[in-house]
Parts: C-alpha cells; structure tokens; sequence
C-alpha cells in the first residue's frame, strides 16, 4: 500500500488551463433527437451501460426494481426484467457473455447478455453500487456503499468473495486494464474523501490519492489517455480530475448541483457531467485542467447520462417525460 501526498489542490481560479476559449456557448449545447416511451412506474432511474457488440442499452430502473434493455438504434425495448430490487450499478462482461447488475440489500443479478434471461444471483456486500469488469483475471468488482468496502468476485461473478475494507462509503469503481487496477471513489470520516486504487489479484490497497476539496466523492470515469482520472464530488458540486501518476495534481470545476453520473465521449471530446438538479456541465477532454464548454438541462432529475461513442448520441432516462411517464430521452451534440 503507498499513501500519496499530491500537490496542493488547483482551482480553476488559479490555474489557466481550467478556462476555455471556446466556453460560455449557454444553454442548448443538445439538441433532441426522440423520446422514446419507457414502461413501468414514473419512478428514479439509475446507471446505465451500451453493449456496442449487442447494439441495446442497459438501464436500471431503481425505483421500480426492473432492468429494461433498450435497442441502441432507436431506443425501443427489447427486454424488461422485474423482482430485481433496487437495481442500480450495470456493467458490461462481453467477453463472458454477461450482463452484471448490482440489487439491494447484497447481490448481483447475472443477465444473459444475448437471451437476455436472468441467469443467478450471488451474493456481495451491503447497498451495492457501482460494478466493474476485470477481463483480464475474470473479476467483478463490486463498490459496497454501505460497507464502505470493495467486493472482489472471482470466477467471473460466481466463485469466491473477498471484501476490501475502505473508509465510511464507496462510489463508483472502474476497471484500469493498462494498470491492472480497479479505482473506487471513497468516503472517509477520519480523513479526506480518496480514490483508491486495488490489486485484484492480491485484494491488496496499491494507491491511496486523497482529494481535498472534493466532498462526497462518488461518480467517477477515466480520461481516454489514462493519465487522469475525473470525480463527480455530490456534497460540494464539482469535478476534481486527479493525475494518476506522477505528483496527483488536481484541478477542479463548478457543476450542477449534486453531481451524480459522468459519461465520456472520446471522439467528440466531451465529457458530460450529470446532476441530480437536472443540470448538464459538459467539459473539454482535449484540454488540460478542467475545462468548461458548457451546459444544458436535458430534463428534470436528469441525473444520469451515457454516451455513445460510435453516434455521439447521448442517452438520459427520464422518470417523467412531457406525460407524466418514464422517457428515454435522445439528444445528439448541435451542428
């Protein structure tokens, strides 16, 4: 385990790099492309994941505890699962064939990616979250909010269980393939908000980066490069990107308010940042720093967003669209 002690932390106050020419361009940055009918309740949507190879989109519809998968071409259903609790984390394992879904209290529900049938259930740790796939030794890790932890599930999610203590609460995870890492978001009581970095094969801590100035340290993506990391910090509304190697510099940059799910679009080198406020910020990939290209307000509670990288369609689950139902709601970048 290395504990890090990084540079003090950059502001887009007082550093350069955070503004950009190009920003300020207001509102309607999107334009809408459809709304799609979603079924099922007019209930909080959560995380949601593309399957380029299967051309469908995989939502999780929390408050309903259903899971529907959509067609990525024009966002009709192809599937809806029901009596999955509280699904919220999804992840993608086309390699195994396997849709992973994380379910309240303390399970992962396994979708055959091409039947799309419920294949099991198993078991992890406490209010389950985000969920990453390591291809590479067949891990699924999963982010035990309540537990504060990470949960390693070997055996491509079937076989043995080992749980990583971490602080007071876990957020996202993702998978590092160049590191061979899983990076988790994690909330400390006794010390400042962190992204940590785990062995999956050991379950061993081999990063610690604190993040001062980032409180509620929760969603969290990786820059195309791989040489940063970016973090959706809830409680004080900002995106730290954090360098992963080197002195762990920081920059951050203002939001919506609780900032919720990220989404990045490598082509069009945008990152999107969405809010619980409905509040859509959406920064410049190709710049240093944190920079801002501007907002929109796709819809109310907004707060979750997928890219496509292939289209540059952008996908927001609504719980509420113009009647009263649940929408998919298509937007694509303006000319």
């Amino acid at each position: 385990m290395t504990r890090i002690r990084h540079r003090p932390l950059l502001t887009c106050s007082m550093v350069a790099a955070c503004s950009h020419a190009g920003a300020g361009t207001g509102h309607g940055l999107l334009a809408r492309v459809a709304d799609v009918p979603l079924p099922g309740r007019a209930t909080r949507l959560d995380y949601q994941e593309i399957d380029a190879a299967r051309g469908q989109l995989v939502i999780a519809h929390m408050r309903d505890d259903a899971v529907v998968i959509v067609d990525l071409a024009d966002g009709t259903v192809k599937k809806r699962l029901t009596g999955i609790p509280t699904p919220r984390g999804v992840a993608i394992a086309d390699d195994l064939g396997v849709i992973f879904v994380t379910s309240t209290p303390d399970h992962v529900v396994l979708i055959d990616r091409t039947s799309l049938a419920e294949i099991t259930r198993v078991g992890t740790g406490a209010g389950p979250d985000g969920i990453a796939w390591d291809r590479d030794d067949q891990i699924v890790g999963v982010s035990d909010q309540r537990d504060g932890a990470l949960s390693l599930i070997a055996g491509g999610g079937r076989g043995a269980r080992t749980q990583v203590a971490l602080g007071a609460e876990t957020g996202n995870v993702l998978y590092d393939g160049g590191r061979r890492r899983f990076w988790i978001t994690v909330v400390r009581d006794d010390a400042p908000d962190a992204l940590i970095a785990i062995d999956p094969r050991t379950a061993a801590i081999a990063t610690t980066i604190e993040l001062p100035g980032c409180h509620g340290a929760h969603g969290l993506r990786l820059h195309p490069d791989g040489h940063s990391a970016y973090i959706a910090c809830e409680d004080n509304s900002v995106l730290a990107r954090v360098e992963l190697d080197g002195a762990h510099a920081i920059a951050t940059g203002a939001t919506g308010r609780d900032p919720d799910v990220l989404s990045v679009d490598a082509g069009q080198g945008w990152l999107y940042v969405a809010a619980e406020s409905g509040d859509l910020t959406i920064f410049d990939l190709r710049q240093p720093g944190v920079a801002l290209i501007g907002h929109d307000h796709p819809g109310p509670h907004s707060h979750t967003v997928v890219a496509d990288p292939a289209t540059h369609r952008v996908f927001f689950p609504l719980q509420e669209g113009p009647g009263g139902k649940p929408v998919l709601r298509i937007m694509r970048p303006r000319d």
